[in-house]
């Protein structure tokens, strides 16, 4: 017999997948947020008729929408009393557990950053470090892990610091603000370059789901693919300095493209070689997509039995890596001696040791291959 619990953990299994598919169509740049609002309370109703009488099935449908209604608020921006309606509602309905609530906590505050209201971001954000220091210290006690609590503190703390700067008069020019994108609108030419990448973005899309999920599709057939594509799209880019940079950074995509499907449809070395060797010749935008492809192709050395190359690569960027770390340390600890909350700058303490161990693991994988059996 199918239990309760069975039939909603069923039933919200297919809402996940229907939320996904229609989070994508919701976050188009040409898609308002009144109509996404309205897609997902159709889904809402779909969902919660669905749940019938069970009442733990029609709250957890709803929590979720809720969720998604707050998220697209965060990424669309209407005025911050649709963003405040929206917090509210998720908070009357509850958290399904404290994961959650961290992570809409935060979504919430950064709505106050970005509308300039640091008091009431802060007023959320507070209680639930104070929250999270209490469960840290008690893990810490306790010995279990503390990675949970550890990270959220560092991205919610981060975030209060930001909001902290705002409430002494300071702005960061690297996070938009409103009043920054009202004085600033994308001019005409920028708007085109958005449509021509919306566009671009839903062509490679396409090309991944032909051969990601099955990988019954030859490489040369997937590279043929995005080769058109970005031969289509770069004509398509026009002149102009937005339009420069529109051009490379859908080269760049290409490329790291084509070195994820060589890995993936695990091409020879040399095929992914050629694929790294390109990304590399084109750049790249920071240092977080630069580990992103790095491990993608040393992945590949790694199988494909080339140890000396995958350590070629991977040395340099540790080393760059715990550089980075180290600075970043510094200055939040410098930004702690004079009695402030340190604004998140870059990459933060927690994204640097999560990869310098992630890319230690491939290390010494590739040195046990050097060394053999």
């Amino acid at each position: 017999m199918v239990t309760e619990v069975e039939t909603i953990a069923q039933l919200l299994s297919e809402f996940g997948k229907a939320h996904d598919a229609l989070l994508v169509r919701s976050l188009e740049r040409n898609r308002t947020f009144a109509e996404a609002v309205d897609d997902y309370r159709r889904l809402e109703a779909e969902f919660v008729a669905r749940a019938g009488d069970s009442e733990l099935g029609v709250l957890e449908t709803r929590r979720r929408i809720a969720e998604a209604i707050l998220l697209l608020a965060n990424e669309k921006h209407p005025p911050f009393e649709v963003c405040r309606e929206a917090w509210n509602e998720l908070v009357r309905l509850g958290f399904t557990n404290i994961h959650v609530r961290c992570m809409k906590t935060w979504c919430y505050a950064e709505c106050c950053r970005y509308d300039e209201k640091p008091e009431e971001g802060l007023a959320v954000l507070e209680p639930l470090i104070a929250e999270l220091e209490r469960g840290l210290e008690e893990a810490k006690a306790a010995k279990r892990r503390t990675g949970f609590y550890e990270q959220e503190l560092e991205r919610l703390g981060d975030l209060r610091g930001a909001l902290l700067a705002q409430q002494r008069g300071q702005l960061n020019p690297e996070r938009s603000t409103r009043r920054l994108d009202e004085a600033h609108p994308p001019t005409p030419e920028e708007e085109r370059s958005d449509a021509v990448w919306d566009e671009f973005s839903n062509a490679r899309s396409a090309v991944v789901k032909t051969f990601a999920r099955t990988q019954e599709r030859s490489f040369a057939d997937v590279a043929a693919d995005y080769k058109q594509i970005e031969a289509d799209f770069t004509a398509r880019a026009g002149e102009g300095e937005a339009s420069v940079d529109l051009v490379l950074s859908m080269r760049r995509c290409i490329a790291g493209d084509l070195l994820w499907a060589a890995s993936q449809l695990e091409q020879p070395f040399e095929v992914c070689r050629d694929a790294w060797n390109e990304v590399v010749r084109l750049g790249f935008t920071d240092l977080w997509e630069q580990c992103l492809k790095a491990e993608t192709h040393v992945e590949s050395c790694l199988r494909t039995h080339k140890p000396e190359e995958g350590l070629a690569v991977l040395e340099p960027l540790i080393g760059e890596l715990e550089r980075g770390l180290e600075a970043e340390l510094r200055r939040r600890s410098e930004a702690q001696a004079k009695g402030e909350v340190p604004m998140q700058a870059g990459l933060t303490p927690k994204y640097y040791r999560d990869m310098l161990r992630s890319l230690g693991e491939l290390r010494d994988k590739l040195e046990a291959a050097r060394k053999g059996p």
